[in-house]
């Protein structure tokens, strides 16, 4: 009598359809991946300067809701922020850090001064008009400031 075939028997294994798929797919992932893991260049500016901008917040917050001026200057490469003690001033612990970008102007309410002055935030409240500008990998950026104490970031 002749051996009859059984459900269930045959090749294993995968279909050269089922591979290419899973490659396909495989590959799709990697390259949405790329693109968070390898971010341009404009992208890595925008986020140093980005950086910036929320440290000169940060100063303003602090003489807003410290009640004593504060202070930041972009100098030797560095931005430091600074508050108000007496009649000096002292630079505040742990805010004293690298700065990536390069500041190339700041003009406060239209006039400008040397990239070393200190930037002053008064506890009442009230701001003078700023502008910050800054290069970064070779893009321009700007942070302003209002008189109403708002603080943006523009690209140039």
């Amino acid at each position: 009598m002749a051996a009859r075939p059984t459900l269930g028997t045959g090749n294993k294994g995968f279909t050269l359809v089922e591979v290419l798929v899973v490659v396909a797919i495989a590959g799709i992932l990697v390259a949405l991946a790329a693109v968070n893991l390898f971010p341009s260049n404009a992208q890595i500016a925008r986020r140093e300067v980005g950086e910036v901008a929320l440290a000169v917040e940060h100063a303003r917050d602090n003489a807003w809701f410290g009640g004593r001026p504060t202070a930041v200057t972009f100098s030797d490469g560095r931005l430091r922020e600074w508050r108000h003690a007496g009649r000096t001033w002292e630079p505040e612990a742990g805010r004293d850090r690298p700065l990536e970008a390069r500041v190339t102007a700041l003009f406060i309410d239209g006039t400008a001064l040397p990239a070393s002055e200190r930037l002053v935030f008064l506890p009442d409240g009230l701001g003078v008009p700023f502008s910050v500008a800054i290069e970064a990998r070779g893009l321009g950026f700007a942070i302003e400031g209002d008189t109403a104490g708002a603080v943006t970031m523009v690209e140039r």
